[in-house]
């Protein structure tokens, strides 16, 4: 063979493994083109290694949408079980489940090849780097699944819930952010949120009524608590009013069935009657173990109580000021008709434990006390992860 054919031959040759090898560690060029082939809106160039896994309500009529989204090293055939566990089954009427598959690709903090959503290179919260180009294109695609069960199966995006475990869950909070409608619900299991820098400019205003469920546990050795109190306070700065937020004691990068109960009563209030009034802010979610978001009877019981409790105090401050009053003006009296005797010291009836004002300064100071150590956590979190990366 000639030289000159033989440079040709190896630069084409050059040429076809470069280009396979942008494709995959570019997914920005993959393009948007999408498919109405078992009304999934499949991205025709994203490299799903099959189709989404759909399991339709038993009843046959689609009133809602749950579309969960698989971790790292996993398959949506793990998590199949959350609609059809014969134990546990959601059984509300008319909701569809839909659990896609990620892509293959190679991972640098595992060093290995395995199904992810996009690349990570390491698991320390200060040291992650985004890999954006890969998070865009997953999240495009999880776009691309509810805008085929909007626009061509005709589901109102509010009874569209999005969510994920780990990896699935980052991916699932960046489509929910940046999609153009508000949708009915968001799922954040043991996850964060990646490309927090680009926040609030590339989020939809409207999701921070979308309510969301955030969940994980407390002994997680892969992506510890300073995750969720990292992303926890994100989400409160950009003003997510609808918040489910619980923490499982013992529960490591794992499911449990207590969170699976837990999510399934969110999903009950979501595709409830209440979604309706969502824009107008007047619905708030269930319980927090941490206490910053509560329902509105709690509020308005909390707020009547204290209103109470600040008029028998401001009594009970003005009837001691006046029984302190008349014994001073007593002793007064008194010291004066002795003549040279001097006043004897004045002491609070029932001692200083007792006195209203104490009592007040008191629970401000629990008040500040728990609000301090669980705003130092997050701090502390912030901090990791706003500090400098090494370099290697």
């Amino acid at each position: 063979m000639a030289p000159r054919v033989r440079w040709l031959v190896a630069a084409l040759m050059l040429a076809a493994v470069t280009a396979c090898d942008a494709a995959r560690h570019h997914p920005e060029h993959f393009g948007s083109g999408t498919s109405a082939a078992a009304g999934i809106g499949r991205s025709s160039h994203f490299p799903a290694r099959a189709p989404p896994i759909e399991i339709a309500p038993k009843d046959g009529d689609v009133d809602g949408v749950v579309i969960f989204v698989h971790g790292l090293g996993g398959s949506p055939e793990k998590y199949t079980w959350l609609a059809n566990d014969p134990n546990v089954w959601y059984a509300r009427p008319g909701i569809k489940w839909i659990f896609p598959w990620s892509p293959e690709l190679d991972v640098t903090v595992t060093k290995q090849r395995e199904p992810a959503w996009y690349d990570m290179n390491d698991f320390n919260i200060g040291s992650l780097e985004d890999d954006r180009p890969h998070i865009l294109a997953a999240a495009r695609y999880i776009e691309s699944i509810i805008d085929a069960q909007v626009n061509e199966l005709g589901i109102d995006p509010r009874r569209v819930v999005v969510g994920g475990f780990s990896q699935g869950g980052a991916v699932a909070l960046t489509a929910s952010l940046r999609y153009p409608k508000r949708l009915g619900g968001i799922l954040a299991l043991s996850t964060y949120m990646p490309l927090r820098g680009e926040y609030p400019e590339e989020m939809n205003p409207h999701q921070r009524w979308t309510p969301l469920f955030q969940a994980h546990g407390k002994d997680d050795p892969v992506l510890p608590m300073e995750y969720y109190f990292a992303t926890r306070a994100k989400l409160s700065k950009l003003g997510f009013k609808n918040r489910w937020d619980y923490l499982y004691p013992g529960l490591g990068h794992d499911k449990c069935r207590e969170e699976t109960l837990d999510m399934y009563a969110f999903l009950d209030d979501v595709f409830g009657d209440k979604y309706d009034d969502l824009d107008q802010g007047n619905w708030v979610g269930g319980p927090v173990d941490l206490g910053l978001v509560e329902t509105k009877k709690e509020t308005t019981k909390k707020e009547t109580t204290k209103e109470e409790t600040t008029k028998e105090e401001t009594t009970k401050e003005e009837t001691t000021k006046e029984e302190t009053t008349k014994e001073e003006t007593t002793k007064e009296e008194t010291t004066k008709a002795r003549g040279k005797e001097g006043a004897a010291p004045v002491v609070q009836r029932g001692g200083a434990w007792n006195d209203p004002k104490q009592q007040v300064q008191r629970r401000l100071r629990n008040m500040m006390f728990r609000a301090n150590a669980l705003l130092g956590r997050e701090q502390e979190a912030l901090e990791a992860a706003e500090r400098p990366r090494p370099s290697f």
